[in-house]
């Protein structure tokens, strides 16, 4: 979406609420977004070979993510092996295989959410911090609530 807003010449957009005017609009095979500065509704035309956003299971999206965190790397992605669907089986071991370029393979297991006892951001350890929205991927995938540090901008799970 490269295309300048006409009223502001800004090219981020975001999403708008799905209701009736967005589906509408996506039937007709465009998509509704804001502008980030001006928040004046945009419409582009979208790929139809692009599911609708509702359809995506978080499955699906942490896949994608996976994806594109290996091409920025500049490594292979591999799906894990014997993932079954049944999170319950394998919670303790989920897993991801990324290939790099040479031919090794390198184990990305996910992270245990680290528990911040000190309040402090864990980048910089100032105390400072305020709460900061979850992206809309992060509420999908049910990522608990994030601080942003008001020092050095690094965001890291809420101390509660």
């Amino acid at each position: 979406m490269a295309t300048p807003c006409p009223r502001c010449g800004h090219t981020k957009t975001e999403s708008v609420r799905h209701g009736f005017v967005y589906r509408r609009l996506w039937n007709m095979g465009y998509h509704l977004r804001r502008c980030s500065f001006c928040n004046r509704k945009r419409i582009f035309k979208r790929d139809r070979s692009q599911p609708h956003p509702d359809d995506v299971t978080a499955e699906q999206l942490t896949a994608y993510f996976n994806r594109k965190i290996a091409e920025a790397k500049g490594v292979t992605y591999v799906p894990s092996k014997g993932y079954g669907g049944n999170m319950a089986l394998n919670s303790s071991e989920e897993s991801s295989e990324i290939e790099t370029r040479d031919g090794s393979s390198i184990g990305v297991a996910e992270a245990p959410e680290e528990v911040y006892e000190y309040r402090v951001c864990p980048k910089c350890g100032s105390g400072s911090y305020r709460r900061s929205r979850r992206r809309w991927y992060e509420k999908m995938v049910k990522r608990p609530k994030v601080a942003r540090c008001l020092k050095c901008d690094h965001r890291f799970p809420y101390p509660h």
